[in-house]
């Protein structure tokens, strides 16, 4: 083996391991609302991703088609190489991680102010903060050629049609899962929060879409409000409430919601709004944010469900009709 072929082998197996270590804390980040925090960890894992790739490639493993499959069906045997750290290895990496760790310490994200719009060399994995250049400075490629990981863009990129078809979708979506439990399997806390808990919880994150867009389509550049959106500590009070008044006051307040954005122009859709935590945002990223929010506690729905029925003799498995499973289209 050459000395080429042991530094690309060094640097798959670090590049790799740096992707997966990035990739899981941008989730975990997500989970804890550290949105800025969590689109760092993203580029960061997209550069070790693009630098394990051209490892990968460098090594000769990637052929035709015809010839991975072979090489798939052959089994790939990785061999345990010594690589040194794998994260925290350039300069700006370094500084993005003191940022989080003292906004960390104070118990929050990252604020628009503290970190920028980063983008991502496709070809080299270098990670550039702030304003793209015209061309890589490592490699050359032209600026079309980077990974952008924008504020406007962090919550999703779905378009208007899509977001009404998700908004107008999840009152079903609650009556399919709570049909047929009784009141005590919906008052049970599963792991730490109940059904009826996170019904409520969904009704309280509508009114914020809803007062936000608002704020957004009636004034000029506003200043959204900077405090976090009710917790899941703030649900407990529900557990109280019978069902059917959980989904009359979700139904309800949806239906505000969609009455405010039935309608509205794609130049309305467009404007924007100052966000402590993520700039200046369209109301297209305020609702990626909140399809994306109940979309997370939808599957924990439905897994709640699922292991509450499990051990029953007659389980009565959620099935979904095909009109309220969402039809995903991006880049509207």
């Amino acid at each position: 083996m050459t000395s080429d072929q042991d530094e690309n082998r060094r640097l798959l197996c670090s590049m790799s391991l740096g992707y997966t270590a990035y990739h899981v804390w941008a989730i975990q980040a997500r989970r804890e609302r550290r949105y800025n925090i969590a689109r760092f960890f993203e580029a960061s894992s997209m550069v070790k991703r693009i630098r394990a790739e051209r490892a990968f490639e460098a090594l000769g493993e990637v052929g035709t088609t015809t010839e991975n499959i072979r090489r798939a069906l052959e089994g790939l045997e990785p061999e345990t190489v010594a690589t040194g750290p794998v994260t925290g290895t350039t300069p700006l990496s370094r500084d993005l991680m003191t940022r989080a760790t003292r906004a960390l310490a104070e118990q929050r994200d990252l604020t628009a102010e503290e970190i920028g719009d980063l983008g991502v060399c496709s070809n080299c994995g270098e990670m550039i903060e702030g304003d793209l250049p015209d061309v890589c400075a490592i490699c050359g490629t032209v600026r079309e050629g980077f990974i952008r990981f924008s504020a406007a863009e962090s919550m999703g990129v779905f378009g208007p049609s899509t977001i009404m078809r998700r908004l107008e979708q999840t009152p079903a979506t609650l009556r399919a899962i709570v049909e047929g439990l009784s009141d005590a399997q919906l008052a049970h806390r599963a792991v730490s929060h109940s059904l009826k808990e996170l019904i409520g919880h969904l009704t309280d994150m509508d009114v914020v879409f809803r007062e936000r867009a608002w704020l957004i389509l009636e004034t000029k550049n506003p200043r959204l409000p900077s405090a976090h959106p009710p917790s899941l500590a703030r649900a407990k009070p529900y557990n109280q409430h019978r069902i059917t008044d959980l989904l009359e006051a979700y139904q309800t307040s949806r239906q505000q919601t969609l009455n405010l954005l039935r309608g509205l122009t794609p130049a309305a859709w467009h404007r924007t709004g100052y966000h402590e935590i993520f700039g200046t945002i369209p109301l297209t990223h305020q609702g990626n944010w909140v399809i994306e929010h109940e979309r997370g506690h939808l599957i924990e729905m439905a897994q709640i469900r699922h292991e509450l029925l499990a051990h029953q003799s007659d389980p009565n498995p959620l099935k979904l009709p095909q009109s309220v499973i969402p039809e995903v289209l991006r880049g509207e």
